[in-house]
Order: C-alpha cells, then structure tokens, then sequence
C-alpha cells in the first residue's frame, strides 16, 4: 500500500494543475472574507427581521432613506458592541424609525458634535445618536451620557424615540443586574437576533465564509479529480491488474488513493492557514483554528469524492465534467451563493445532502458559541467516509470484474 501512495503523491504533484488549484483557490477564499462588510448582506437575513442601514462615512447622506416617511436616524457608533447592536435593531424594529448606522471608530464626543451641527444643516433626518467608545460601561451603570441625542427636526416622534431608548437601556441594566446576581450560564446581556440568533454582522461573517466554502471546494473537487486521474490511468494501463496479481485487493487499492486524497486535502488546508494571516479573526467570526479545522474536514469529504467519481467514470474527461457538476450543483444547492428560505421543501431536504450545507450550520453553530459544532462536523464527515469507502471499493471490484 505504501509503494501506491508514493508513486501516486509523486504523479500528482507532477500534475501543473494541481500545483494551480493548490495555491489560487485557498488565495482566492481568504480574499473573499477580506470583503468589506459594512454594507450588510442582508438578504441573507429574514425579510421581517430589523433593517439597519449601513453608511460607508460620515459625509453620507441619509435624505433618500425618507422615502417611506420614517423618522430618519443617523448614528454615529464609535463602540460597534453587541449592546450597541441590540439598541439599534431594537430601534430599527419599530417601523416609524428608519436607522442608518456609520461605524465611527475612535470618534470623540467634540467630533461628533461637529458632525451632527452639520449634517443638521446640510442633511434632513429627525434625529442623531453618537455612541462613544464606552458605551457599554456606561449602559451598564446607568450613566446619564451613555447615549448623546441631537433633535434635528421638529417631529413629534421625536418623543417615542426618547422612550424607546430609555426602554432599551432599562432593559441592558435590567439584564446586567440579573448577570451579576444569578450563576454565568443562566444569565447574559441582551443579544439582537436578526436571524436564528444572529446579528447583522454575523450575518455578513456567515454569508462570506459560505463563499470561502465555494471557492475552496473547487479546490478540493479539482484536487481529489487529479488524483482520479492516477486510478484512471493505472485502469487502462493495466497497473491495476499487475497491483491485483501481487496480492493487493480492491480494498486495499482504493484505501491507498484516499490515504493520498487526505494528505492533499491537508496540503490546500495548510496553504489556507498560511493565507489566513491575511484576514483579520473578526472577519473569520472564529479563531483560525477552527477555520482551518472547519476547511480540512470540508476538504476531505470532497477530495474523497472526487476520487470515487473519477474511479468510477473510467475517463478523464468524463471525471472532469463531473467534478465541474458536483462543484456547481452542491455549491447552489447548499446556498452558498442565495439563500434557501423560499424555495420549495424538496429543494431544502434536497441541500441537506449535501456537505456544505452542514458546514455552513455548523459557521452558525460557532458564530452563536455553540459548542456542539465540531462534533456535529465530525460526525457528518465519518458518515460521509463511511458512504464513499463502500462504494469505491466495491465499484472499482465490480469494475475490475467486467474488465
């Protein structure tokens, strides 16, 4: 067995375009979480769920925003914590407001102040919030500035939006005196969820780590097919009936190419670490760890298929078109590019076949600090094993039979 994995490992990496999907796909999927995410991705959320509006700078105007006749509000968030985002979902839940949010880091009280002064005479919106720095301290003890209001219009709404921020942040100090006085894991702070628990930006964080899923299951499809490649040629040459004569059984043959697939799925998952310097954590919504454990046990479901395709088929072109197939159909069918919300129930059963879809629940699973995630993968990664050895075994026998 150990002669087929050499002389298999040394006709891949003879392979040029394994050496290319080897270094482009993992490059490609750490840009990708490099997008910026202030403009939310929304439509991965529930079309019920709380609307902010993300602006790019402070110079942005929020006139347009008025189209509905909502009382328009610009906040300047220089915290961007989880009880600032649950202050402002919980303003955006009421359908007279309108909130549009810019992300001011490190923006001071005086700055903020000149913003507002000019946006009051240069812009049209009800009203300014400027949530400083510390924010969440001050929400917390009840501080008289933990949020600074510039009225910007004579509105009467102006006095429900009062209310409602002190309704919010008597709920923030009602929480943090229950986390104070009962056991950790039977209390915590308010959290917004936008969506199966998540917040806006989680929301981005899981939608762009499902296109990292994408572009790195190329990778593995094209890399396990390469592999194929050896199995098929060794098929038509006739290797695999000398291999049979010395003893080796089918078994045992398709073992060595998956050994061989694994250590290639461990090679584009170290080309993917190594990349991942590139990418902030926050953007990953995980420590690198778990995106990279997360990526190997992507890698190796797909590289084992790709094996048992090309074995299967017998032809290189053949294996090719079916690898492109697999990619494509798994990559839409699990909602990697759209998600599935309204689709028919057949189309969503249908998505749960494939792997990606459990990878990207398992994204959700971590971002909400669940810690049943990676058991849950492991899990779903043995049965996938389990299904591609049996079938590859006894379909390169009953291949060899017919032959």
């Amino acid at each position: 067995m150990s002669t087929i994995i050499k002389s298999t490992l040394k006709l891949t990496l003879r392979n040029k375009g394994f050496w290319f999907f080897l270094i482009i796909t993992p490059l490609l999927s750490v840009l990708i979480l490099n997008i910026n995410q202030d403009n939310n991705l929304a439509y991965y959320s529930k079309d019920d769920a709380p609307n902010i509006s993300e602006l790019s700078n402070l110079d942005d105007k929020v006139a347009y925003y008025r189209g509905g006749g909502e009382y328009v509000i610009k906040v300047y968030d220089a915290c961007q914590s989880e009880l600032s985002e649950y202050l402002l979902n919980k303003l955006a839940e009421n359908n007279m407001f309108k909130v549009c949010r810019v992300k001011a880091d490190g923006l001071s009280k005086e700055e903020a102040d000149k913003c507002a002064e000019n946006d009051g005479i240069n812009d049209r919106m009800g009203a300014a919030l400027y949530l400083d720095e510390s924010f969440d301290k001050k929400a917390i003890n009840n501080e008289d500035n933990a949020i600074t209001v510039y009225i910007l219009s004579d509105d009467e709404r102006e006095k429900l939006l009062i209310y409602e921020i002190g309704q919010c942040l008597g709920r923030i100090q009602a929480a943090a005196t229950m986390d104070a006085a009962l056991p950790k894991e039977e209390a915590s702070l308010p959290k917004d969820e936008s969506d199966n628990g998540l917040t806006a930006h989680q929301i981005s964080q899981k939608t762009l780590m499902g296109y990292a899923f994408a572009f790195m299951t190329l990778g593995f499809v094209f890399c396990g097919i390469i592999v194929a490649h050896t199995a098929i040629k060794e098929q038509k040459d006739m290797v695999l009936t000398r291999i049979k004569l010395s003893g080796t059984g089918s078994y045992e043959y398709f073992a060595a190419k998956l050994i061989v697939s694994i250590i290639v799925s461990m090679m584009l998952t170290a080309i993917l670490g190594i990349c991942s310097f590139l990418v902030d954590t926050d953007a990953m919504g995980m420590n690198r760890l778990e995106f990279i454990g997360m990526i190997f046990l992507l890698g190796i479901i797909f590289c084992s298929i790709s094996l048992l395709l090309g074995s299967l088929m017998g032809n290189v072109m053949s294996a090719n078109v079916a690898a492109f197939t697999l990619w494509s159909l798994s990559s839409m069918l699990a909602g990697l590019y759209f998600p599935l919300d309204y689709t028919t129930k057949a189309i969503k059963t249908l998505s749960y076949i494939m792997p990606q879809k459990w990878f990207v629940d398992g994204t959700e699973m971590i971002l909400t600090d669940d810690n049943k995630a990676f058991f849950m993968l492991l899990c779903v990664t043995v049965a996938y094993l389990v299904i591609i050895i049996s079938l590859g075994s006894v379909g390169i026998k009953f291949k060899s039979s017919e032959e």
